[in-house]
């Protein structure tokens, strides 16, 4: 079932006054739903909520590109929403976790599915916001939610599912040894912001704001992704949603190859927050904060050396991107060069699930 997508917005009356969707009921709620979203009628002449599924014109979406790329993804209240989260941030958040996954293959969203498992106590205003948070995200890297499901559940959780497009797909599989091994951004903020949460820590709130931004709203980094999936000089490429050392065995599973990692080259928090100058590389753990921890959702990718170098310039002009270390044999594994010149072997670890 397609559920509830289309376009419009909750009417007024729903929110001047507390409600709940129990009060209006299933069909009440998919209703005032599925006025909230815009569809291109050229591309999609059958939206959620006008029929059992969508129908997108495949022609008309993959705009000339070869390859569908898909995925999905949950997020659910006990695992994903920190304390303090806004309900606009849950609905983003679900989005763009899926949009990391399409970035990371240098892929070109256009459709979006989301499922939602919804308490019934739950006010009509939360929900409202929830759904704004989903339209703005998916709007904002052009791309149409087009369908959808509700369910009664006993805890919040979305799961959402994206579509894309691709000329060529950037994989997991592919480095090679002697490719440079980079990242997009920076890392460690989402993590920084977990710990002001926790109160493990204390920081200005200008750094407060920030960090709680990256964790509460993450930005996938789509636009790069497909510059680097151009570039012709990408071998591998996945998103960094666990932390970069699981990351890095995931590439190093996928491609059979080891990675050495410089440390000090690896960018621990963003530009915002470093100008503070409250934290610096010898305090915090920061190792821990920016290796171990996820939630950043920037794309970890190798890039072939031996292409010119020129190329690799240019490339850094147009994309966000820090060099980090190289690719070695599978048998020299993951490790840290010391100052040194020593290797220090990285211990594999980040957020699971189980």
């Amino acid at each position: 079932m397609t559920g509830y997508l289309l376009s419009g917005s909750f009417d007024k009356p729903l929110l001047s006054k507390k409600r709940f969707i129990e009060q209006i009921g299933e069909i009440g709620l998919i209703e005032k739903i599925s006025k909230k979203f815009l569809v291109d009628k050229q591309i999609v002449p059958v939206g959620a909520g006008e029929d059992d599924c969508a129908v997108i014109d495949v022609d008309k979406a993959k705009g000339g590109h070869k390859y569908l790329v898909a995925t999905t993804d949950t997020v659910q209240e006990s695992t994903h929403f920190p304390a303090g989260i806004s309900p606009f941030q849950i609905g983003w958040t679900s989005v763009a976790v899926n949009l990391s996954d399409i970035a990371a293959m240098g892929g070109h969203p256009f459709a979006f599915i989301v499922a939602m498992g919804i308490p019934a106590h739950t006010e009509t205003a939360f929900v409202a916001d929830v759904v704004e948070g989903i339209e703005k995200c998916a709007s904002a890297y052009n791309t149409a939610v087009v369908g959808g499901d509700i369910t009664k559940s006993k805890e919040l959780s979305l799961t959402g599912t994206c579509l894309g497009f691709a000329d060529k797909t950037v994989r997991r599989a592919g480095a090679k040894v002697g490719d440079l091994v980079c990242v997009t951004g920076s890392l460690g903020n989402a993590a920084l912001g977990m710990k002001l949460i926790k109160k493990e820590i204390e920081a200005p709130k200008s750094v407060e704001e920030a960090a709680k931004m990256a964790l509460f709203q993450p930005m996938p980094r789509v636009k790069e992704g497909i510059m680097l999936a151009y570039s012709g000089l990408v071998t591998s490429m996945i998103d960094i949603s666990d932390g970069l050392a699981l990351s890095l065995a995931e590439l190093k599973k996928s491609s059979g190859v080891g990675f050495e990692i410089d440390e000090d080259k690896v960018p621990v928090l963003s530009e915002e927050i470093r100008s503070t100058g409250v934290f610096d590389r010898s305090m915090l753990g920061l190792r821990e904060l920016a290796f171990f921890f996820g939630g950043d959702y920037e794309l970890l990718f190798t890039v072939d050396a031996s292409e010119n170098e020129e190329l690799l310039k240019m490339l850094k002009r147009k994309v966000k991107m820090s060099v980090i270390g190289k690719v070695v044999s599978a048998e020299e594994g993951i490790y840290f060069k010391t100052d040194e010149g020593k290797k220090e072997m990285m211990e594999i670890k980040g957020y699971r699930h189980f």
